[in-house]
Parts: structure tokens; sequence; C-alpha cells
């Protein structure tokens, strides 16, 4: 499964990806419009800012249907760590097939080449399959993050290259 780096014209197929990968969660209240435009505004705000490194990828099967998505960068200070995962997202039908394993390990390689130590994830704390998946990278359970989210930490992101 190639991952390559996410473009802007990947933004409204990354929106149905994400959409359709928190369909499931109605803690998820974004439309796949406003999902569109957010992504739009990331991309074509990561390529107005080359030479900085990329932090969004994109996974495809061998017809270029993309089927996930990971974008990562630096945390937010109230997590304490060096960088977060924004978003990681595998379309329904794909999921628990390493497709997530892969993406969220290319993103580490990105950030951890970018000069960054530590990483965090925030996830839904209903999401059980993504909660699973962090358990078995190594992922510490770090707490909660108020009113629906738990986070999720590698203090050394070199585990997970």
């Amino acid at each position: 499964m190639p991952i390559r780096y996410a473009l802007p014209p990947d933004a409204e197929v990354m929106a149905e990806v994400t959409c359709a990968a928190f369909a499931e969660f109605e803690e998820f209240d974004v439309t796949r419009e406003q999902s569109t435009a957010n992504w739009r505004r990331n991309l074509l705000g990561e390529a107005a800012e080359r030479p900085r490194p990329h932090h969004t990828r994109v996974a495809e099967l061998p017809d270029r249907t993309v089927i996930g998505l990971v974008m990562g960068g630096p945390a937010d200070p109230e997590l304490g760590h060096d960088a977060e995962i924004y978003a990681l997202a595998v379309r329904p039908g794909h999921q628990s097939q390493g497709h997530g394993r892969a993406l969220l390990r290319a993103a580490a390689a990105d950030l951890s080449a970018d000069g960054f130590g530590s990483l965090a994830i925030r996830v839904l704390a209903v999401n059980e399959r993504a909660r699973r998946l962090y358990t078995s990278l190594g992922g510490v359970l770090a707490g909660e993050v108020p009113p629906d989210e738990v986070c999720y930490c590698w203090p050394e992101i070199a585990a997970l290259l």
C-alpha cells in the first residue's frame, strides 16, 4: 500500500475518508463540507510554507483510491509532548488491516526527521478500535481530554520507527 504526501487536490477525498471513518461516533459532528474546507485550508497552508517538512500523508490502494490519512505537527503545549497526530483515519472496510499502523509510523518518521522527540495523539474515548491500535504500538494512556477524548503518548517517538 503506497503512502504519499497529501496535496491540495486530495482535500475532498480526505474529507470523505474522515467522515466515513468517524460516522459511527456521534461525538464527531463535522460535516463533509466543513471537513473538505478544513483539509483544503491545511493542505494549501502546507504547500505555501514549503520547504518546511510536509506532515500530511495519504494511503492509497494500487488503483490510487485513497483509503487513509494522517496529519501531524507540533503538539499543543498542554499535552506535554513535542509532536501530535492531529488526524488519523482509515476508510471503513479497510480498517484493522495494518493501514492505520503504517500511516502512524510514516507520520512518526516524518516528525522524527524534523527533530521531534515525543508524540501524542488524542482519540475519542469511545473509539475502542483506535485505542487498541495505540496500545499495541506501545502508546501509553496519558489521561483524559475533556469532554470526550483521551490522550495516548510515546515519550520516545523512535519507539514507533
